[in-house]
């Protein structure tokens, strides 16, 4: 095999590899490390789903003035001006009181006159139909409102994981008070499943971008990354298109704006990309730059390494018959 065919059968792997390694390495990374502020209806979601968020810290300025200020206050004397009290007499101390128990037969009157002028409704009549209406009430087990968190709160950013899958599972009502179709079951946005599943996301791309990078089990490292990525199309793109908005080209593409602007499927494009170079390497394997290549060491009819056994037995024909399909030299000349 010419130097040439073994490095296009090697290189792309590792190249591939290395691209999603990296990127997956730090989008895992950051979700376990940075964090992120929600506020309203989002703090709310999580704060019911077992995440309680916290109020950043506030930074007081000119701290030190501030208590000078306060000390010279309470230092400063206090100086109360009581006004001039003139004795008064006791004709001025009478309190003229109204008589209770007449204001108390005026009231009653009042109400009872007006519960007179009040018609009476039987309760099957149109008339009390069409005044009354019974809007059914859904309890929930809902603890907090997104009016208890109307300022910014801090979480970690692995939770916005689990912020997407309550919105996509449990996403509430439209302006015109239209429930809004979820895209993911209703029990993935509840609590402990939304958790553990943003945990495991962040784990599996921290876990398989390294193994991607170094070669590690690479074909089930892959499969992770592709999953991942598929479900990410879905929940952030394909699944709101098709079953919420319902606007789409043909039949599940996102409908846009612009779909000729740059940014319009910046999105959907970088999480296809990614899903397929990781189908692509899962196909690969970790080509001969890596772990799996010292671990799992090719056998001896394993045509990448050792060409092709059937034609090294038989000894190549002039018309090539024999030769492998992986073996580029050129044909021996008769």
């Amino acid at each position: 095999m010419r130097l040439r065919d073994q490095v296009a059968l090697t290189l792309p792997s590792f190249i591939l590899r290395l691209v999603l390694g990296v990127t997956f390495l730090w989008a895992g990374t950051g979700k376990l490390v940075g964090t992120y502020s929600v506020t309203g209806d989002g703090a709310a979601r999580l704060a019911n789903i077992g995440v309680m968020p916290t109020a950043p810290a506030p930074f007081i300025e000119n701290q030190d003035s501030s208590v000078e200020e306060q000390l010279d206050d309470s230092s400063a004397p206090e100086t109360n001006t009581i006004p001039d009290q003139s004795p008064t007499t006791t004709e001025d101390q009478e309190i003229n009181t109204p008589d209770l128990t007449e204001m108390a037969d005026t009231i009653i009157e009042q109400i009872e006159d007006a519960v007179e002028d009040v018609p009476a409704i039987e309760p099957d009549t149109p008339e009390l139909k069409e005044q009354v209406q019974l809007i059914p009430v859904q309890f929930t087990n809902n603890q907090y409102a997104a009016s208890d968190f109307p300022e910014l709160m801090e979480v970690k950013r692995v939770y916005s994981i689990s912020l997407m899958l309550s919105r996509a599972a449990n996403p509430g009502l439209t302006e015109n008070s239209t429930p809004i179709q979820p895209i993911m079951p209703e029990i993935l946005g509840s609590k402990p499943w939304a958790n553990a599943l943003a945990w495991t996301v962040a784990i599996t791309e921290l876990v398989t971008g390294l193994f991607l990078v170094l070669g590690l089990f690479t074909r089930l490292s892959a499969m992770g990354t592709f999953v991942v990525m598929c479900v990410a199309m879905w929940m952030t793109q394909l699944g709101p298109a098709i079953i919420q908005d319902q606007s789409t080209i043909l039949g599940f593409i996102p409908k846009a704006s612009d779909p000729w602007a740059p940014s319009a499927y910046m999105g959907l494009l970088w999480q296809l990309g990614l899903a397929g170079m990781s189908l692509a390497v899962f196909f690969l394997g970790s080509g001969a730059i890596g772990v799996d290549r010292l671990i799992f060491k090719p056998t001896s009819r394993d045509p990448y390494i050792h060409g092709d056994p059937k034609a090294a037995k038989n000894g190549s024909q002039p018309n090539g018959a024999d030769r492998s399909e992986f073996d580029r030299t050129p044909n021996p000349t008769p």
